[in-house]
C-alpha cells in the first residue's frame, strides 16, 4: 500500500494526477468500484454509504488540469478517497478510491483485499496492462491513466486503486 500511497503523493507534487474517471480506459473497467463506491459518486452519496470522513485535507489545485481536489480519510473502513471539482470549495464527486488492509469491500469483479494474485489473473486477465504492472508487485487493469491497480504482498492482495494514477 506505501507504493500506491507514494505513488499518487509524488504524481499531486507535480500535478500530473488527473482523477476524471475511467472513461479513457473503455468499457472493460470503467463501471468498476468498490462495493456500493463509485467514481463519480457524489460527495453526498458517499456520506451516506461511509458517513464522515476521520479528516479532510486542504483543496489543492491540480495545475495540469485547473481542477481541485481533496483527500477524504476513513481510516476505520481502510479507504481513503481523492474528492475532486471544479471550483476551490465547489461540489465534490469521487476521483479515485484507494483501499488499503482494512478494507472489506470488493470491487465489482469479487476482488478485495487478501485475493490472491491468481484471482486477480482470473478476475482482470482480459484488461492486464502488462508494461504498467510489476510481476508479484503490482498488477495493473487498464492503464494508470485510468483503471485498477492492485499491490501484492506475498501474493496477496495488499492494496487497491481505483481511478487515474497519471496523466
Amino acid at each position: 500500500m506505501k507504493t500506491l500511497n507514494l505513488l499518487f503523493v509524488v504524481l499531486l507534487s507535480f500535478g500530473v494526477v488527473s482523477c476524471q474517471g475511467l472513461q479513457a480506459v473503455g468499457s472493460d473497467v470503467a463501471s468498476e468500484g468498490l462495493g456500493k463506491l463509485a467514481l463519480d459518486q457524489k460527495a453526498g452519496d458517499v456520506l451516506e454509504l461511509l458517513g464522515e470522513p476521520k479528516s479532510k485535507g486542504e483543496d489543492v489545485l491540480m495545475e495540469a488540469t485547473g481542477e481541485w481536489v481533496q483527500e477524504w480519510a476513513f481510516p476505520a473502513k481502510g479507504l481513503t478517497l481523492m474528492m475532486g471539482s471544479g471550483k476551490q470549495g465547489g461540489a465534490k464527486t469521487v476521483w479515485s478510491i484507494t483501499a488499503d488492509r482494512k478494507c472489506e469491500l470488493a470491487t465489482a469483479r469479487g476482488v478485495r483485499i487478501g485475493s490472491s494474485e491468481a484471482e486477480v489473473k482470473n478476475a482482470y486477465g482480459k484488461v492486464y496492462n502488462v508494461e504498467e504492472s510489476r510481476a508479484g508487485e503490482t498488477f495493473v487493469a487498464g492503464s494508470v491513466y485510468g483503471g485498477v491497480i492492485f499491490e501484492f504482498e506475498k501474493g496477496k492482495v495488499a492494496g487497491i486503486f481505483i481511478g487515474a494514477a497519471a496523466e
